[in-house]
Parts: structure tokens; sequence; C-alpha cells
């Protein structure tokens, strides 16, 4: 049996510059979001700069400081003028 999946990008650089994109869109500074997030300042500007891994538990909180699924971080492409600021 073969089951076909949609593309999904894991990559590093590609993930961080759509965490960047979606934070930007909510209007949210990369502080406020790290801080919402529970995550270090440091740790969220290495994500977005695809230097960092996160785990799954911090995806999980990220995504929900941005209000978004954890998904649309890993789709092929996303439509950030349809994201509106928090």
């Amino acid at each position: 049996m073969i089951i076909s999946l949609p593309a999904v990008d894991t990559d590093l650089e590609a993930v961080g510059r759509r965490i960047r994109a979606i934070r930007e869109a909510r209007g949210l500074g990369l502080e406020r979001l790290a801080d919402e997030a529970r995550l270090g300042h440091a740790e969220l500007s290495l994500a977005e700069h695809g230097r960092l891994r996160l785990d799954s538990a911090q995806l999980h909180a990220l995504t929900s400081a941005l209000h978004v699924s954890p998904r649309i971080l890993f789709e092929p492409a996303i439509d950030v003028s349809r994201i509106r600021r928090l």
C-alpha cells in the first residue's frame, strides 16, 4: 500500500523564515514572542535563523503563542498576507 503525503519542508532555515514571517505578520517582536512561548530570546533568534532545531514541545509552545497550527511551519508555501496582527 502506498500512501501519498503532501510535501513537507523540514529545512531548518525555511522553518525559521516561516517563524519570523508569521511573527512579523502578527506584529510581535522577538522578545515578546519568546516570552509568550517561554523560550529564551537567543533560542528563538537562532531558530529563526535556521541554527537551532526546536523540539516538539518548543514548537507547540511557539505555534500556540502565534495562534497558528504547527503544520504551517512545514508547508511548502504560506500566504502571510492572510495572517492578522494580534
